[in-house]
Order: C-alpha cells, then structure tokens, then sequence
C-alpha cells in the first residue's frame, strides 16, 4: 500500500534529519560557524535549520555590481548600504524562492524595466533612500505577490500610470519623501487591496477626485508635508475604511463642506499646521466614528457653535496656536465623550459662562497661552470629570470666589507665569481631590488664613517667584497631606514657627532666596519626616536664634545638603549641575561671608 509507506518513510525522515545535526548545533548557523560553500563573497549566510529559511547578508559592503551566484533557496537578501548604480534586467531571475530584498541606500539610480523577472514570491522590497527619479510602467509585473514596496525618499518628479500594474496583493506603499508635483488619476487603479498609503513629504498642490477611487480597502493615508492649497468635496468619498488620515504641515487655506461624507470609519484626522481660518458647520459632516481631531496651528479666528456636533465619539480635539479670542456659549456641544481639549496659545479674552456645557467626560483642559485677564464665575460648570485644568502665561490677575465651582474631580492646577495678585477666600474650596497646585511667577503678595481651605488632599504647591512679605498663622492648616512647599525667590522676612508647624507630612521645603535673618527648627519633631530643606539666599543673622539651625543642619546633612548634583538633559551629554544651600551669615561682622555650619562651637557657647 503507496500510503503505508510514505507512512513508514517520514519517521526515518525525521530521524535522518535529526542525527544529521552537528554536535550542540544551533539553529541558526553562520557562515563563520558552518561552510555553505554556495554563499557568495563576500556575503555572509545562515541557515535556520527549523524553517530551513536560508538568509543572505551583503549589506555595506561596497559593493557596484550585484553578487554572483547567490543560492536558488535564499529567502531573504540584504543588499542595502552599496553602490550598484543599475539594476540590469534579470537580476534576480533565479530566485524564485525570494520573499525579502533590501535594495535601500544604494545609489541606485536607474532600475531596467525586467529587472525583477522571476521574483514570483517576493512580499516586501525595499528601494528607499536611493537616487531614483523614473520607473518605467510594469516595472513590477513580474511581483505579483508583492505586499510591501518602499520608495520614499528617492527623487521621483511623476509616476506613470501603470507602474503598480500587477499588484493587486499590495498592502503597503510609501512613496513619501520624493518631489511628486502631480499625480495620474488612474495611479493607483491597480491597488484593490491597499491598506497604507504614504505620499507625505512631496509637492502634491492639489488632488484629483478620482486618484483614490479604487482604494476602498485603504486603512491609513498620509498626505502631509506637501503644497495642498485646499480639500474639495469628493475626494475621499470612497474610502469608507479609512481609519487615519494625516493631512498636517499643508497650506490649507479652506475644506469644502462635507469634505469628510462617507468616511464613516475614520478614526484619526490630522489638519495641524495649515492656514485654515474658518470651519463651517457642515466641515466635519459624516465623521461617526472620529475620535482625534488636530487643528493646532492654523489661523481659526472663531468657532461657531455646532461645528462638532457630528462627533459625538472624539476624545481629543487640538485647538492650540490659533487666534481664537472668544468661546461662546455651547461652542463644544455634541462632545459629549471629549476626554483632551487643548486651547493653548490662541487669543482668548472672553470665555462665556456655558461655553464648557456638555463636556461631561473631559479630563484635560489646556487654556494656557492666552490673554483671559478674568475668568467668570462658574465658568467651568458642568465639567465635573476634569483632573487637569492648564491655565498658565494667560493674563490672570484676580480668582474669584466661584471661578473653580463643581471642579470636584480636579487633581492638578496650574495657574504659574500670570500675574495673579488677589484669590478670593474660599476660591478652591470645592477642589476636594486636587493633587497638585502650582501658583509661581505671580504677583500674590500675602496669603490668607481662608486660602486654602477645602484642599485636604493637596500634596504639591508651589508659589515661589511672588512677592510674598506675610502668611497668616492659619493659612498651611487644612494642608494635613502637603509633602511638597516651596516659597522660594519672596520677600519673607519672617516665617512663625507656628505656620509650618501643621504640616507634619512635609517632606521637602524651600525658603530659598528670601529675606530670612532667622528660621526656628522647631516644628521639626524628633520623629520629623522631612528630606530636603532649602535655605540658601537670605539675609542669615549668626547669632544665638540659629544656634538650633546649626546644630540641626551640621546633625542632619542629608536633609539641609551644601548642593545638590544633577545631570543636564540632552543627547548624550552628562554636564554636572550643582544647586548650592548656602547658609551664608550676613552678621555680625565678625562671621559676615562664614556658612553657618562652619562656624565654631565657641561662637555660640554663651546661648
């Protein structure tokens, strides 16, 4: 029976193949390790003896002709990082077996019209970064197998029509990063199956209604970085399974309305750095499933109300770096599952109360970078799940009572470089979870015993950089979780005992760069918690009152440090920054310019 001995043969099949194993042998082999005598020079090859995959390594090796004699059986060849000029017709005509081929960076300048004969099994071939600028019509006929071809970054001024004749299995294409001014109609006809297109960095002005027609499989299309003037209604109609759309670093100046119709799978749409100046109500039309909508860096001078209304799925909208100056009321209606909503770096003066309503999801907010001056009462309402709220370098000079009502989730604040000199008492008292506060580079001047109350969870706050003369007694005491207090570049010129004594949770405190002439290390219990306290830059009188600083910072020098070491960020770079906490005694005369702690014993023996 034929069939009972095929049966028999593969055990003994597979014993041969395993005794035929050299001692310990690896599975994949170098040449250095096993001869493969069919290897070409100066090549290198290895074997993967469990998928008997054979892989064929040239890359940079100088080389201006193609090897000779590559075997039959290599499935992959790495030919990138040489000097070939030309690719002659039949090539690789004896490679049947090929399914990789790295030609990428190799001077390659001219590619005859066969020279990919014989490459029936190929899937992915890589001509990128060459010096290429023609490929004539059918060029890859003879791969119709091919899923990935890459010709980004070579000199292509046109493609002809045709040139993707062949391969209807093609799922990537990027021909990125060429000089392509125009495109034919009909270039992509041949591409039923695509699912990544990447045309950006060309020079494309405008696009044609039918280029896309054909592409109904299309997942990804990036189009950015090129001269687009304008998107037309039409153009995308047919790409029902667009997911991203990269339209970003154009000249758009306008979007024909219900521009996007039919696009109902698009997930991510990228309009930053472009010249738009309006959006109609009609722009966004059909977007269903839209969740990232990026329009930072335009001109957009006004939002009328009901722009977005159709995406009710978006999470994060970009608004930054426009010329916004005021939002209205319901300007973000229909956003009902916004999570991000960035606003930075416009020219907003007027916030409408309402302006937020409908945002019931949004978690981040970012207005710094504008002009506010002052911010309504209740102007955040209905924004009750926000954790973030960024209103930095934005003009303000007064909080109301009422500017942060039913912000019951924030966790961060950050109101730093404006030029607040009044907070209303009680102005954060709903802020129950608030984390973080960061109130630096202002222009408060005392704060208040009501100031803080409600922020029973705080753990930072920052207000260094004020001009901070006075705190009142009471002002730190619903602080019970504070850990982080930095008043540091004031104007304190005492600081009660009594004021930091509530914060026994305090591990790091910075009166750095005051007016200090003494500091009580009082409230430091014997089992005090603090790490760092900072006290350099001020005004230190060396006599009796700071003989309990001197023995503290001499017993505990970890926590009162003479500098800090760190390392500047950057590429590679490791340059030492020390921060000093000199405590350098400005009297009396005989210890003027002395650091404290070097100070003898005996100065402060009659104490």
């Amino acid at each position: 029976c034929p069939t009972a001995g095929i049966t028999l043969l593969l055990p003994l099949a597979l014993l041969l193949a395993t005794t035929s194993q050299p001692p310990g042998g690896d599975s994949l082999k170098e040449q250095g390790d096993v001869d493969l005598p069919s290897c070409p020079s100066p090549c290198a090859c290895s074997l993967d003896d469990y998928s008997e995959e054979l892989n064929v390594f040239c890359s940079a090796r100088n080389l201006t002709r193609l090897p000779e004699n590559v075997p039959s059986n290599a499935k992959a060849l790495w030919l990138d990082g040489n000097n070939f000029t030309l690719l002659p017709a039949a090539a690789f005509r004896n490679l049947s077996s090929l399914d990789f081929l790295d030609l990428q960076s190799s001077q390659l300048a001219a590619v005859e019209q066969h020279a990919f004969h014989g490459l029936r099994s190929l899937y992915h071939l890589h001509l990128e970064r060459n010096h290429l600028k023609h490929l004539a019509p059918h060029t890859f006929l003879h791969t119709q197998n091919l899923v990935s071809l890459s010709l980004n970054n070579n000199y292509f001024g046109k493609v002809e029509e045709g040139l993707f004749a062949g391969l209807s299995n093609l799922w990537y294409l990027n021909l990125g990063w060429n000089s392509l001014v125009v495109l034919p109609d009909k270039v992509f006809h041949d591409l039923p199956n695509l699912r990544e297109l990447i045309l950006a960095g060309n020079k494309l002005p405008y696009l044609q209604h039918q280029l896309f027609c054909s592409l109904t499989e299309l997942k990804e299309l990036d189009l950015s970085g090129n001269a687009l003037k304008g998107i037309k209604i039409n153009i995308f109609v047919k790409l029902q399974k667009l997911q991203k759309l990269y339209l970003n670093h154009n000249q758009i100046t306008a979007i024909a309305p219900r521009a996007f119709m039919g696009m109902k799978s698009l997930r991510w749409l990228d309009l930053s750095h472009n010249r738009l100046a309006l959006l109609f109500e009609d722009t966004f039309l059909g977007l269903l499933s839209l969740h990232v909508l990026r329009l930072s860096t335009n001109s957009i001078s006004s939002l009328r109300p009901r722009t977005f209304k159709d995406l009710q799925f978006l999470e994060e909208l970009q608004l930054g770096h426009n010329r916004i100056q005021s939002l209205a009321e319901k300007t973000f209606d229909g956003l009902g599952q916004l999570e991000v909503l960035s606003l930075n770096n416009n020219q907003l003066q007027d916030i409408k109360v309402g302006a937020f309503l409908g945002l019931h999801n949004v978690a981040v907010m970012h207005l710094s970078a504008n002009c506010i001056k002052i911010l309504p009462d209740y102007v955040f309402k209905g924004v009750t799940k926000l954790h973030s709220l960024h209103l930095d370098h934005s003009c303000l000079s007064r909080i109301r009572a009422n500017t942060f009502s039913s912000l019951s989730s924030l966790r961060r604040l950050f109101l730093q470089h404006n030029s607040i000199s009044v907070i209303e008492d009680q102005s954060f008292s709903e802020l129950h979870e608030l984390l973080e506060l960061d109130l630096k580079h202002n222009r408060l001047s005392h704060l208040s015993p009501q100031l803080f109350v409600g922020l029973r969870n705080l753990e930072y706050l920052f207000l260094s950089s004020n001009q901070l003369l006075e705190i009142s007694q009471e002002t730190f005491s619903p602080l019970q979780r504070l850990f982080w207090l930095d008043l540091s570049h004031n104007q304190l010129e005492t600081l009660d005992n009594t004021i930091i004594s509530p914060l026994s949770n305090l591990r790091y405190l910075s009166l750095r760069n005051n007016s200090l002439e003494t500091f009580s290390v009082g409230f430091l219990c014997a089992s005090f918690v603090l790490e760092q306290l900072w006290l350099g830059g001020n005004n230190w009188h060396c006599n009796c009152s700071l003989k309990g600083l001197r023995d503290f910072s001499l017993q505990h020098p970890v926590v009162v440090p003479r500098f800090v070491q760190s390392v500047a960020e950057g590429d590679d770079v490791h340059i030492p920054i020390y921060t000093y906490n000199n405590l350098t005694c400005h009297h009396p005369p005989a210890m003027a310019g002395l650091d404290l702690r070097d100070t003898t014993e005996d100065s402060f023996a009659h104490c």
